[in-house]
């Protein structure tokens, strides 16, 4: 029997997640499809309804651009997922679908709503709030919206009652299999609007796990500690049809930490291998789940480029992040990863609670001493959900609770982590420093240069200078004369 409601899926404009880049900056480092968005498109289209999905940001539209779109599809759901940074612009495209289309219900989710889900609600243009994972959730809101049945008290869901009250529902117990859902619905997209300053042209991204087993002090990916894996069949049928169906020259896996389970591993390797793909493809890791083993497996299967956060150079601040790695294991992981061929980058955190200028420096140095292809320089942000966040204000540096008043107000100036050792202004410094004193390396710059074989890698090396000069212009270095670039590293 066909089934009447139609179920639109909107992604917002993820500049506002690239603090502290301006909007040109932003798009040079790249534009992603919604994994998250695209899955809940292919399950509730699984189930007989109809679906479609607005990008705005692979579109680059203004909010007030992409209303005749919204209007034309007829929607009667319409589905949005928000992370923390780009909750204003959430709230913006929600109040945008209110007005354009009065009658819509409207439904948030994504990681946010998992920290702020009732605060959330106190924006009216929000109909109800999904908590966790979204599959079951939203389909029994379809379900009961197609039914005509009354929406309150979905378990994992914040709704308003009659006399509109926000109220909580009980919580929903997590799905023990993710094989269950299909692939995201690809076929809703056109991956031409998509790109990356560092990937092959054209690509999509996946995600095989769920969950984190780890509680680095920082890390706000709070969904579930439960780790759940998708079998490695139905990862590489995906990757197979990207290939062959969408063109798709390389896949970046998103999973928090991709590379575990040798086992795992050694399987998916030998099905990519059987089917004969030649697909590239990158990941994300933790130093202490690699080895020469599963990095040559996983070379063997095409991959190209693999990411690990370092954050830290010292291992006493290493172990204030929680963060169960030392230095002696980054060096290990990242040398074999360059000895089997990959290319590495990796993540840095600049001034995290209880950091000294010694810690900032060494890690500024050991950065440019791994033989890195790349390196990402962040100021520590405190996070709702994290550990930072919660010694953040209980040491006052932070006002409260800011990322409730954040969500409730929709939005506000993001709060700069000023400690005891360091104000704003320094730490940005010295993320510049550690940019300028990476990126100019003449070891790193021959190496970039002799590599540029034509016109996609030259033009990777201008994206990334003008990344570079955006984040050099918002620091005034001249200001903080004790956060001077010193000697350019030659290692």
């Amino acid at each position: 029997m066909s089934k009447n409601t139609r179920v639109l899926f909107i992604k917002y404009h993820e500049a506002a997640d690239q603090q502290p880049l301006s909007k040109k900056a932003a798009e040079k480092l790249g534009i992603f499809p919604s994994i998250p968005l695209l899955q809940l498109a292919a399950w509730t289209r699984h189930h007989g309804y109809d679906v479609s999905y607005l990008d705005l940001h692979a579109r680059n539209d203004l909010v007030e651009d992409a209303a005749p779109d919204v209007q034309a599809f007829k929607p009667d759901i319409i589905a949005l997922t928000a992370k923390t940074l780009g909750w204003p612009a959430v709230i913006e495209i929600a109040q945008m679908v209110r007005k354009a289309t009065p009658d819509a219900f409207i439904v948030v989710g994504g990681p946010h709503l998992t920290l702020y889900a009732a605060e959330s609600l106190t924006w009216e243009c929000f109909d109800l709030a999904v908590v966790g994972d979204g599959e079951e959730t939203f389909i029994d809101i379809v379900d009961a919206y197609e039914e005509g049945r009354s929406l309150e008290g979905i378990p994992g869901t914040v709704f308003r009652d009659a006399d509109g009250k926000i109220k909580t529902a009980d919580p929903r117990e997590l799905s023990k299999s993710i094989d269950t859902y299909p692939m995201p619905a690809w076929d809703l997209v056109d991956l031409g609007g998509y790109h990356c300053l560092t990937l092959l042209q054209p690509f999509a991204t996946m995600v095989t796990t769920r969950g984190c087993p780890w509680h680095c002090g920082y890390c706000s990916q709070v969904y579930s500690e439960k780790l759940r894996f998708r079998h490695p069949k139905l990862v590489v049928d995906e990757m197979e049809y990207l290939e062959k169906e969408k063109g798709v020259k390389e896949i970046v896996f998103f999973d928090e930490t991709f590379t575990i389970g040798k086992k795992r591993m050694r399987k998916f390797s030998k099905l990519v291998q059987e089917r004969g793909l030649s697909v590239k493809f990158n990941i994300r890791a933790r130093v202490d789940t690699v080895d020469r083993e599963v990095l040559e497996y996983l070379k063997a299967a095409g991959l190209r480029s693999i990411h690990m956060g370092v954050e830290a150079g010292t291992d006493r601040l290493l172990k204030i992040m929680n963060k169960q790695i030392t230095r002696e294991q980054t060096a290990r992981a990242f040398r074999i990863a360059r000895e089997v061929g990959i290319e590495t980058r990796g993540y840095f955190m600049i001034g995290y609670y209880d950091a000294t200028p010694e810690d900032v420096e060494e890690t500024i140095n050991f950065a440019a001493s791994l033989g890195l292809d790349w390196a990402s320089f962040s100021v520590a942000t405190a996070l709702p959900g994290t550990d930072l966040y919660t010694v953040a204000q209980e040491r006052g540096y932070v006002n409260g609770d800011f990322w409730r008043e954040y969500t409730v107000n929709g939005g506000g100036q993001l709060p700069q982590l000023e400690t005891e050792t360091f104000t704003a202004e320094q730490l940005r410094a010295y993320r510049t420093k550690a940019y300028l004193k990476f990126y100019m390396r003449p070891d790193l710059i021959r190496r970039k240069f002799s590599k540029a074989e034509g016109r996609e890698e030259l033009m990777e090396m201008l994206g990334g200078a003008t990344v570079l000069s955006e984040i050099v212009k918002s620091t005034v270095l001249k200001r903080i004369p004790e956060v001077g670039l010193g000697k350019i590293a030659t290692v």
